[in-house]
């Protein structure tokens, strides 16, 4: 047992010195040597990340606690699952993952090389080994895993009992591969602007696959935190702009827009120097979401670390990476400056528009989390930034993004006849208003971001429906893509504008009725589990028609091992609506504070978010059989 976290330190060191071993030689001139070295070095790198990974988790599996990183998060007594998610549940964890993740990346990117694009490919193995000897030696020198702990405790301190839940499990590793798939495409990028012939090599054919799994992966990675985010925090809500999730919302806004402007360097040979600087921002805000969860200036439940110095290195690493690439991308030659003017009644003209937005969404974003930090930096005064300040802007501005998202399919890359735009989407308004009407009258509310909302996601979803035997089969993915940003409007609409909350202090056998259903409080009871003592309430839900509907059980959850008490919100769930309740503090005598909460359509953010995930997926086969015909 000793032996194995020893084991997986040299392997950690021993990656470094194959990433350098592979920036070194990717530098020297490309001959057959090259690819023959750099398969070595890329082998051995993700070899080695892989043992170290492995190391990691055989330790907290064994519960070994000789390693200072298994007894500050694990315990004898927490279920396997959560052992497991331990290992990137942390901040040295975390970074194992991010390290194993980035040499995946580079394997498939040198899994690229052919006869053709040698020297491309070379280069952006080069900086794709600077990127991750700068993340080896952060692990190493300030974060590592493998700290040893002498005697030898014979028991953990636990794990945060609101990270010990399955959707978190896997919401990091979803994010990373989001966050390091950004890297590829930044390594690209200068890649291409450092190279003199680089017209005769289809870059961008090269980078949207890896764009597309860090975007698809991203926007899974997002969705799953919202889910842990709204049934584990217990406040009825799924986004509340804290600014760690702000910090994966940045680099997927910028993802949409870059994968959009690769569709239009690939027709239009168009945009093409947008694309290249939309690559190295998504990267840059991808690192900088590290900085803002690892450096200790945010107080978050999602935050790992409070070490200042480990946020200085990062930060220091975000000027390098930016400075050069930034440099570079001013310097470079004209070789990527298009003289193609953009017809606005044209899907390139579409595809600009929304670019523009989204750029102006996300610098909002940016300077609603930056702002309240350099505030505080220079006058030691702390003010927030909240919802208030992000539904004013975020909100109207995307509008005017989604109406263009829904009739660009409609457009050809040329100017286009509006007479004959506005005859295809006629169908799409008639629908549009027929269900607008619809849920005015449901809800009996004229909440006008309500009908806005709905209005976008039926504009949305109806061209998709009225249209779909006029797209072309290579843009289905994209349309399916769409299809899943309507029903994720949908969802943001229903639960956001119509949703019903009730707070009161409830005794057994008490009633409260919310949008038609009757809640009665039928018992409480105390419930031992393994690793958590909980009071369970049990409350039986009715319809008008007095008929059970079901029955739920909120906890309140206290943790010996960590000392630490939570909720665990009850829910029931259909395609309509959710029924959420929430079990406070409280005693027999006077009762306890229940929360109840009715959501219409909140399932939809998440089924919208799968299917978007599902098109990036359909849309990376597709790239990927492109690049099959290009190495051939």
């Amino acid at each position: 047992m000793i032996m194995v976290p020893s084991l997986g330190n040299f392997s950690l060191w021993l990656a470094l010195c194959f990433a350098i071993f592979q920036f070194v030689i990717s530098c020297k001139k490309n001959n057959q040597s090259t690819l023959y070295l750099n398969r070595i070095a890329v082998n051995g790198l993700l070899l080695c990340a892989f043992l170290s990974f492995l190391s990691l988790m055989y330790s907290y599996l064994v519960s070994d606690f000789s390693v200072a990183n298994v007894f500050q998060n694990s315990h004898t007594t927490k279920p396997l699952l959560y052992k497991i998610a331990a290992v990137w549940g942390n901040h040295e964890g975390s970074m194992l993952l991010w390290i194993l993740v980035l040499a995946i990346f580079n394997y498939f990117i040198f899994k690229l090389y052919n006869k053709t694009n040698s020297i491309f490919i070379s280069k952006t193995l080069e900086t794709q080994a600077f990127v991750t000897i700068g993340f080896l030696l952060f692990t190493l020198l300030t974060s590592n895993p493998f700290e040893r702990i002498i005697p030898v405790p014979t028991n953990g301190l636990g794990f945060n009992p609101i990270l010990q839940d399955p959707a978190l499990a896997i919401h990091p590793p979803l994010l990373y591969i989001g966050y390091v798939g950004f890297s590829a495409a930044f390594s690209f990028s200068v890649s291409a602007m450092s190279i003199e012939s680089i017209e005769k090599v289809p870059w961008y054919n090269y980078m949207k696959p890896f764009v597309l799994a860090a975007w698809a992966f991203l926007t899974i990675g997002i969705a799953f935190g919202s889910i842990w985010a709204y049934y584990e925090l217990g406040w009825g809500g799924w986004w509340f702009w804290d600014p760690v999730e702000n910090a994966s919302l940045m680099p997927w806004l910028l993802g949409t827009a870059l994968i959009h402007s690769l569709v239009t360097v690939e027709k239009k040979k168009m945009l093409q120097k947008w694309v290249l600087l939309l690559a190295i921002l998504a990267f840059l805000l991808s690192v900088i979401g590290t900085f803002l969860v690892r450096s200790g200036i945010l107080t978050s439940v999602h935050t790992f670390a409070l070490d200042p110095a480990r946020g200085i290195y990062i930060l220091v690493f975000i000027g390098i990476l930016g400075t050069y690439s930034l440099i570079l991308f001013a310097t470079s030659t004209k070789k990527n400056f298009e003289k193609n003017y953009v017809s606005f009644l044209s899907r390139e003209g579409s595809i600009l528009i929304n670019n523009i937005i989204m750029i102006v969404v996300c610098s909002s974003v940016f300077l609603g989390t930056i702002y309240p930090l350099i505030i505080e930096a220079f006058s030691n005064n702390k003010i927030s930034v909240g919802e208030p300040y992000y539904n004013s802007t975020v909100i109207p501005i995307m509008i005017p993004a989604i109406l263009v998202m829904g009739v660009g399919p409609l457009l050809s890359w040329k100017k286009i006849d509006v007479k004959k735009i506005f005859w295809k989407t006629l169908p799409s308004i008639v629908l549009t208003i027929i269900v607008i009407t619809i849920f005015l009258w449901i809800y009996q509310s004229y909440n006008p971001l309500g009908i806005i909302g709905i209005i976008l996601s039926c504009w949305i979803i109806s061209n998709i429906i009225f249209t779909q035997n006029n797209i072309p089969k290579f843009s289905k993915s994209m349309v399916m893509a769409h299809l899943g940003i309507g029903l994720l409007i949908l969802g943001i609409t229903g639960s956001s504008v119509w949703q019903k909350e009730k707070i009161l202090r409830m005794k057994v056998n008490d009633e409260i009725i919310i949008h038609n259903y009757n809640i009665i409080f039928k018992e409480i009871k105390e419930v031992v589990e393994k690793n958590y003592i909980a009071l369970q309430g049990n409350f039986w839900v009715y319809n008008k028609k007095n008929n059970i509907i079901t029955k739920l059980h909120p906890e309140n959850r206290f943790y010996p091992v960590t000392n630490n008490s939570t909720t665990e919100a009850s829910i029931h769930t259909n395609l309509l609506r959710d029924l959420y309740i929430v079990l406070g503090d409280g005693n027999q005598k006077d009762g306890w504070v229940v929360r109840v909460y009715y959501n219409p359509l909140v399932v939809w953010i998440w089924i919208g978010a799968f299917v978007i995930f599902l098109g990036g997926l359909f849309s990376i086969n597709i790239n990927l059989k492109i690049l099959k015909r290009l190495s051939l």
